[in-house]
């Protein structure tokens, strides 16, 4: 009864219910838009890191997690342990690569270029094939080839370098580089050789600092004996690579692989820098949501406020008719979160349709983000997602603000007599 007399009210004064439903619908489109964009920036990131960067685990020599930020050469997966880690692999079907990662000057001359010049890098060496089944690397070519063995089935001995690199160089396919890196044991090499393809992926890391080369062609350039920086195991994108890390992690750890040899480590603990950044950011855009909620709760509060004010002769009068106040303060209670329902159903409504074209189109900013790195992932296209539960907590937290802006005014107007309440009109 109290429900529907509630409804009643709020198609009773239409202008008034207007204007608050307006106000709450405004609230919770922009705050909604707000953590959709937020959530779809760095769910996008992570796919980011798993499908071009760094896959779910890796196996590591011991003792290089600890310094992984210089990309030592000093310790090494060695071919005996490699081969038996790559055994167990293949026999439970995972896709894997070996890798060969080491930080390199890039040297670029006239001779090819506009200009003369160096720039710094990181030399990321893959098996060909292999890398295929772990990254999506290959599918991101702008110009060019991903790197492919010769057709005797030699080393390929080409380069693949980021899109922002080569952009920063008017580097083209058929240029050739020259790579400056150290080899085991700490000796200088310099390497010539030609660009071969230029990729472009949604990862900035990738675009702006990669030089993908054959592990083959790598190994004996830079002397290593079939020894690997890590092994590169794929465990899906997602959420799946959290689940599939816990299960191959156990599974492992029940062989002798790891006792005395390589550490296993998931993509989380390798990317532990750029996710703590997204935690950051997550706060501090968790911040600027807060306020823009308390902004919207003030303009929720004030339109309810003189809503309820405009009717304290309605309230005296349901009072003098006997009703409780405890009846009243609910009615008036419920007439505030029927209107915050109104309003939420604007909201979302007109959210979800703005939120549509941004999750699959997106905006690009990729002029931008090509100059200015600030954490995240992604090279320059940025969607929003879908946040379901975030959803519902704003639409929670605006009926709860429209409930309680409802219910204090009223229960401050019950406290007086009704002759005092006629008397102040």
């Amino acid at each position: 009864m109290i429900l529907k007399m509630a409804w009643k009210n709020i198609f009773r004064y239409k202008r008034r219910t207007l204007v608050t439903a307006s106000a709450i619908a405004f609230g919770v489109l922009f705050t909604v838009l707000f953590d959709a964009l937020i959530f779809g920036i760095s769910n996008e990131s992570e796919i980011n890191i798993l499908e071009y960067e760094t896959p779910g685990a890796k196996l590591l020599a011991d003792g290089y997690f600890e310094e992984i930020k210089k990309l030592p050469m000093d310790y090494l997966i060695e071919e005996n342990d490699s081969s038996k880690i790559i055994s167990y692999l293949e026999s439970k079907k995972l896709p894997y690569t070996k890798e060969i990662q080491t930080e390199c000057e890039i040297y670029f001359n006239e001779d090819y270029f506009e200009t003369s010049g160096s720039m710094a890098g990181i030399v990321s060496a893959l098996d060909c094939e292999k890398a295929k089944d772990v990254f999506s690397l290959h599918e991101s070519i702008e110009s060019g080839t991903w790197l492919k063995k010769e057709a005797d089935g030699s080393a390929c001995t080409g380069a693949v370098v980021g899109s922002w690199m080569a952009d920063d160089m008017k580097a083209q396919p058929g240029y050739f580089i020259t790579v400056q890196c150290k080899g085991r044991g700490g000796f200088s090499q310099t390497i010539d050789v030609p660009i071969i393809g230029i990729i472009h992926c949604p990862n900035m890391a990738i675009n702006s600092s990669y030089i993908f080369m054959d592990i083959d062609y790598i190994d004996e350039m830079l002397a290593m004996e079939k020894a690997v920086t890590a092994i590169d195991v794929g465990l899906g994108g997602g959420g799946l690579a959290d689940r599939n890390f816990k299960r191959f992690s156990a599974e492992i750890k029940k062989t002798d692989l790891l006792h005395n040899g390589p550490e296993l480590k998931s993509w989380r603990d390798i990317q532990a820098d750029i996710l703590s950044v997204d935690d950051m950011y997550s706060l501090y855009c968790n911040v600027i949501m807060a306020f823009m909620f308390i902004i919207a709760a003030v303009g929720i509060s004030n339109t309810m406020l003189m809503s309820v004010m405009e009717r304290r002769n309605e309230i005296a009068m349901l009072k003098a008719m006997g009703y409780s106040s405890f009846y009243v303060k609910r009615l008036f209670m419920w007439e505030g979160v029927s209107i915050g329902i109104v309003g939420c159903i604007i909201g979302c409504t007109v959210a979800c349709l703005l939120n549509i074209p941004l999750s699959a189109k997106g905006i690009d900013f990729t002029s931008t983000l090509s100059t200015v790195s600030f954490g995240y992932r992604i090279s320059g296209l940025i969607k929003s997602g879908w946040d379901i539960p975030g959803f519902i907590r704003v639409t929670l937290g605006a009926l709860l603000v429209a409930g309680a802006a409802a219910f204090i005014p009223t229960n401050s107007i019950l406290k007086k007599e009704v002759a005092d309440i006629f008397r102040k009109n």
